[in-house]
């Protein structure tokens, strides 16, 4: 067995459901679940239908690197919703055939990307948010590397404070993974930092793991929370050199069972993880695909879903998600 799976901390679900374990609600109530965060909206009708009208694809295996169509959609999704504007590689400031895969869920990619992209044998070291999502730490461990906190706390407005990591943590470093709006405390990465990081990443040679999952879940329509990429392309760097988000249909469109996500950013750290994923056999099923392409061609049941977040916030919601 590989002996880095001992490493693992166990899940935090299943550490819950053990101190459930017997409890029973009070007679005429029911318990309001706090833990997995699993959106409680219905799903949009017509993804579904796309779904099943899709369902006689199944006869065809899918290509890892998804259909044009779809990474197409994600493309001028990500050119809406980021404002990437043209670029030298591509009129709509991203390259579908080079610089976007699809995912069956940001959870498998997250952990499965550090695997492909980690150098063991250089005594690496991965720097993750602390609270973090235990993807990030399980990932660094069966890569081989050293898991490195980086606290958010509350007099850096519960952001990463990059100026206080060592240097020599920024040397060992290969990997940066980075939750923007981040869980739990809703907090945003600002361009102003991205900058700072993508300048260390540039120093150190690192890479940056934007977990991006959240992003279209705030108040202000007219202040959407800002994307690693964004920046990227404000700065010109259309290559988006050593930049890597994460995005999901489960959080955006109520669509967790699903599974369907993307990966999109530097053509050469996509290309080595398209190969990693090859081999690993996580081709994202026809009807999928399908039916994601109407979700990322789709803003309205987005807009909805998150009116209906403000009508049923609370206040503790609107501290956690004013950053």
């Amino acid at each position: 067995m590989n002996p880095d799976l001992n490493r693992l901390q166990s899940y935090p679900f299943e550490k819950l459901r053990q101190l459930k374990d017997g409890l029973q609600a009070p007679a005429g109530k029911s318990p309001i679940a706090l833990s997995i965060g699993e959106p409680k909206h219905v799903p949009p009708h017509f993804v579904i239908e796309e779904l099943i009208s899709h369902l006689h694809g199944l006869e065809n295996y899918p290509l890892t690197r998804g259909s044009t169509a779809l990474r197409e959609a994600v493309a001028a999704w990500l050119q809406r919703r980021f404002k990437l504007g043209a670029s030298s590689q591509n009129e709509r400031g991203i390259d579908p055939e080079t610089q976007i895969l699809p995912v069956n869920g940001t959870r498998e990619a997250l952990f499965a990307f550090a695997q492909a992209v980690v150098d063991r044998s250089e005594n690496p070291l991965v720097v993750m948010p602390n609270p973090f999502y235990q993807i990030y730490e399980g990932a660094a461990l069966l890569a081989g590397a050293e898991p490195w906190f980086l606290n958010t706390l509350a007099d850096t407005d519960f952001v990463p404070d990059f100026d206080a990591v060592p240097v020599d943590v920024w040397q060992r470093c290969q990997l940066v993974y980075l939750c923007s709006p981040g869980n739990p405390t809703g907090a945003v990465v600002d361009a102003t930092r991205l900058r700072q990081l993508i300048a260390l990443a540039d120093e150190h040679d690192f890479i940056i793991a934007a977990d991006e999952c959240y992003s279209e879940i705030y108040f202000d329509e007219d202040a959407p929370p800002v994307g690693l990429l964004q920046v990227c392309a404000e700065m010109g760097r259309d290559d988006f050199r050593r930049c890597v988000v994460f995005h999901s249909l489960s959080k955006r469109s109520n669509l967790p069972g699903l599974r369907s996500g993307f990966v999109a950013g530097d053509a050469e750290v996509l290309a080595k993880f398209l190969l990693y994923r090859t081999y690993h056999g996580s081709a994202m099923p026809p009807p999928t695909q399908a039916a994601s392409i109407k979700a990322w061609n789709d803003e309205t049941h987005v807009e909805k879903n998150r009116e209906m977040y403000r009508e049923n916030s609370t206040p503790y919601w609107r501290f956690c998600n004013r950053y």
